[in-house]
């Protein structure tokens, strides 16, 4: 957009005039055009009307060109906000205008209550981009009650670790009233989000999609599909009935779990409640051409235990890449996914031009409580209500071939194993001995009142249960936050507050659950293993672990004793390194597909693989959201300090403030 445009724009906003500009978004395919229509005036705001070399959220989603690349600006105003407040007396959110928001309306469930938000919407604004272009997001905190952080889900940060959002490990959190710019590389393709890392927040609203496309003559499948349209991302979340601190770490009576009390589709869904009665919002509407080929995009931003599984009626879906890495082309017709999981899927729309249903089942915990959410898979020109009954959960659409990674099921199911990926792999990764190899056993330890609750002790913990109290381990260790930035601020935090398995503070015993900054140091370049074994020991229990600033591969995932409860023996660490002992852990060397997130079986294990190119330090956690809270993650040092990226000038510094007592100011 030129000066002169923006200018005209501002001056038609500041008179109260209606602007008119409008930005096409076109099928991102070769000899074919589709458009969603956005109004730029939404899309603009004081840094972009002062700054021409910027370009907004309409025009850097654009069809990708080699050599075109742009600076793409965002500001993210983060408050606390009513769902279906009295802003929607006055509109409804236009579906297809993610990008920027059209009106202020949050609709949710239908069900009021509190909730954070992006631009007062959920989910936020979508950042969609080119590869190569530069993404700068302001967040501006308003919350009056929190400070938060932004992390970049699937963004590798290579060269801007300062900026990957994880509060108190790469950066302060962004404090009351303050606002923080964010600014990296789109350097890594694909279908990733963006989310709150601080807390709970996530759960309560701050999550939306990132999308990386690149240009038609890098890409290995546009021949499979003709569109890969800007309103074709399907974001689904957990939802509460309140906000998320009122079940942190939990109650005794009541709603006393953290099990998501309903799902929704791209920020809408409606409501049953016991007696049957719903809420009134409208179903998400996704809208399609006849005969075309269209490449949808699957982002999970689940927070709590609950797998969700997606079919849409009548049509097949051919999954083209997991976690923005392809992999070949596998059809299905429902996927499973977990928090932090993204799946890219083609749909070919040759069925009877209509309206179908889109169904989001809750598995596992959530199958007790029946949760599922509907939306709409409408052909143009057809009635928005389809033919056939809405489905219940008890009377689902057909699910067929089920996509489910780390599925109990294998025989009838496609899980891990059978996906195999598209890219060249780097052949060190297919040795058979790594240069690191780590055991990560998932665990939780269970407390009595007593042992929690005693004067001067504050030890962290979670309540799962009417008499459960627990925290959640890996390696034995619960990890604790650092009290100052370890990537800026690490001669700040004392040496002896850091841990590992082998490395244990003197107040830690062996065998009982540790308290400690986790930290694992990896050399640089060096192939690095990582087996997760899960000693859970619950039953429907999947954690998705997600990894920050790689991709790995996934070079083996086994069910050997069965799922919980099916089986009396329980999956440990030694049994796992004695069926090591005899060769009974098999590995796939055979194109094992890419990802940065992986549920892992459970009762069982996951073993993944990277090479250790990026130096910084990196989360690697759990992704629901409670077992992260309660200390399920470990930070993985890539390199020495003098192998990562400098400091950006000027960067905040935070921390402890314990000055000697003196009875006198100064």
């Amino acid at each position: 957009m030129n000066t002169f445009r923006r200018i005209f724009i501002l001056i038609l906003a500041v008179t109260g005039q209606n602007a008119v500009s409008q930005s096409i978004i076109a099928g991102y395919a070769p000899g074919v055009s589709g458009m969603s229509s956005i109004n730029e005036e939404n899309c603009l705001n004081e840094e972009l009307v002062l700054n021409t070399d910027l370009s907004n959220a309409a025009e850097c989603a654009r069809t990708c060109k080699l050599g075109d690349s742009k600076t793409c600006y965002y500001k993210f105003v983060v408050e606390r906000y009513p769902i279906n407040g009295q802003a929607c007396n006055l509109c409804m959110p236009n579906a297809t205008n993610s990008l920027c928001a059209d009106c202020q309306c949050v609709p949710g469930d239908g069900t009021q209550r509190m909730a954070l938000t992006v631009n007062r919407m959920i989910p936020g604004p979508s950042i969609q981009v080119c590869e190569g272009d530069y993404v700068v997001v302001d967040v501006e905190n308003l919350l009056k009650s929190d400070s938060i952080t932004i992390h970049w889900h699937g963004i590798y940060q290579h060269g801007s670790p300062h900026y990957d959002g994880v509060p108190d490990l790469t950066q302060c959190p962004i404090t009351i009233g303050n606002t923080f710019r964010y600014q990296f590389f789109a350097n890594n393709h694909g279908t990733h989000l963006w989310h709150a890392h601080t807390a709970s927040q996530k759960l309560d609203g701050i999550f939306g999609s990132l999308i990386v496309r690149i240009p038609h003559e890098n890409k290995g499948y546009s021949n499979l599909y003709d569109f890969d349209l800007a309103n074709h991302v399907i974001v689904i979340n957990d939802w509460f009935k309140e906000e998320s601190t009122n079940r942190f770490p939990g109650r005794r009576a009541g709603v006393i779990r953290q099990v998501a009390d309903t799902f929704l589709i791209n920020g809408k869904g409606r409501f049953v409640d016991p007696t049957g009665s719903t809420t009134n919002i409208p179903y998400e509407v996704i809208t399609v051409g006849a005969n075309h080929r269209y490449r949808f995009r699957l982002i999970n931003s689940f927070c709590t235990v609950c797998p969700g599984e997606l079919t849409i009626e009548g049509h097949s879906l051919t999954v083209i890449a997991t976690d923005g890495q392809p992999i070949e082309p596998t059809v299905v017709n429902s996927i499973v996914s977990l928090a932090g999981e993204r799946y890219d899927f083609i749909i070919d729309t040759n069925r009877v031009p209509g309206a179908y249903w889109i169904q989001l089942r809750g598995l596992n915990d959530c199958d007790a409580k029946g949760i599922q959410q509907l939306a709409i898979l409408q052909y143009e020109g057809a009635p928005t209500k389809p033919m056939t009954k809405e489905p219940t959960f008890k009377n689902p659409i057909p699910k067929g071939v089920v996509l489910d990674v780390a599925s109990s099921d294998c025989s009838s199911r496609v899980c891990g194993d059978k996906l195999r990926n598209a890219l060249p792999i780097d052949p060190d990764i297919l040795k058979n001995d790594a240069d690191v190899k780590l055991y990560l056993p998932i665990a939780s330890q269970k407390y009595q009142p007593e042992e929690i609750f005693v004067p001067n002790t504050y030890n962290n913990f979670l309540v799962t249960g009417p008499k459960s109290i627990s925290i959640a381990t890996l390696s034995n260790i619960s990890s604790a936050s650092p009290s100052s930035p370890v990537l800026t601020q690490l001669k700040d935090i004392p040496a002896e507050a850091f841990c590992n398995a082998e490395n244990l503070p003197s107040h830690c015993k062996p065998d009982v659950p540790c308290t400690c900054i986790h930290l694992i140091k990896i050399p640089l370049n060096s192939i690095v293993e990582i087996n997760l074994i899960d000693e859970y020991n619950l039953p429907n229990s999947r954690h998705p672990f997600h990894l920050h600033g790689y991709t790995f591969y996934v070079v083996g995932m086994g069910q050997p004793l069965g799922p919980i409860p099916k089986s009396d023996i329980k999956m440990t660490l030694e049994y796992f390194k004695e069926l090591e002992k005899k060769n009974q852990i098999v590995k796939n060397f055979d194109s094992p597909h890419g990802r940065d997130t992986l549920p892992v079986p459970n009762n069982g294990y996951a073993i993944i693989r990277f090479r250790a190119n990026n130096p910084g330090y990196w989360l690697f956690h759990c992704h629901q959201i409670f077992h992260h809270i309660a200390g399920m993650e470990v930070i993985l040092q890539t390199g020495e300090v003098s192998d990562m990226s400098k400091m950006p000038d000027n960067f905040p510094r935070c921390g402890n403030f314990k000055p000697k007592i003196q009875r006198k100011y100064n």
